[in-house]
């Protein structure tokens, strides 16, 4: 029925809804991640949900060497002056309706360059060269960095379950000095929504157009 009376007031058998946005942590800062440090080309089925990564070894972020500060210190293999290039990384969140979700906020340390896949798609890709690249790539510079740099990403890349952050970390050179990852994302969400549509259903609605209806 309509909620509105004649003269344009509310109802007093109206209800009313109203809806909240609210911000969600998805990956914290200094969460665990999932990493191989073997110096090994992974291709690219590693960025997939399916992906098992059972046999990868675990530890919270900082992940890295070189600058004292690591929460987890991963590998540059048995020679200093020829480091791995790439180090890999995947972290997994839930995810009950995607569709409740307005905008994704992802913040990322890389040292010394980075790219980021959510499940599977590319999302984030941080002082690395354009194109195709392997474990070999190096990255577009060299950078000490520590802050955090934020990123949006679309909401559309979130699936209903399970939902896969993938990143690979690149050196710009085979004697690098250090290595640093981390990373968070946040989604805005909205909440409090009391009216579910479970089946095709017909809505009429009425706008006010100063002071008509």
């Amino acid at each position: 029925s309509a909620p509105r009376l004649p003269g344009g007031g509310v109802s007093p058998a109206a209800r009313v809804f109203e809806s909240a946005t609210t911000t969600t942590t998805l990956i914290a800062a200094g969460a665990a991640w999932k990493y191989l440090d073997d110096g090994s080309n992974q291709g690219s089925s590693w960025r997939g949900v399916s992906y098992n990564d059972s046999a990868w070894q675990a530890g919270p972020a900082p992940l890295g060497y070189g600058d004292g500060d690591e929460a987890t210190v991963v590998s540059y293999g048995p020679s200093a002056s020829a480091k791995y290039i790439t180090t890999y990384f995947r972290q997994e969140f839930q995810v009950a309706d995607p569709k409740t979700f307005t905008s994704l906020l992802l913040k990322l340390v890389r040292d010394d360059g980075a790219v980021v896949f959510l499940n599977g798609q590319e999302m984030v890709r941080s002082n690395m060269p354009e194109g195709a690249i392997n474990n070999q790539t190096l990255a577009a510079g060299s950078v000490g960095e520590s802050a955090f740099l934020s990123y949006n990403i679309p909401t559309s890349a979130l699936r209903v379950g399970r939902n896969v952050i993938a990143v690979e970390v690149h050196q710009s050179s085979i004697d690098s000095s250090d290595i640093s990852f981390d990373l968070s994302l946040e989604g805005q969400q909205i909440t409090g929504m009391p009216v579910p549509l479970n089946a095709a259903v017909q809505i009429k609605t009425r706008a006010k157009n100063g002071d008509t209806w």
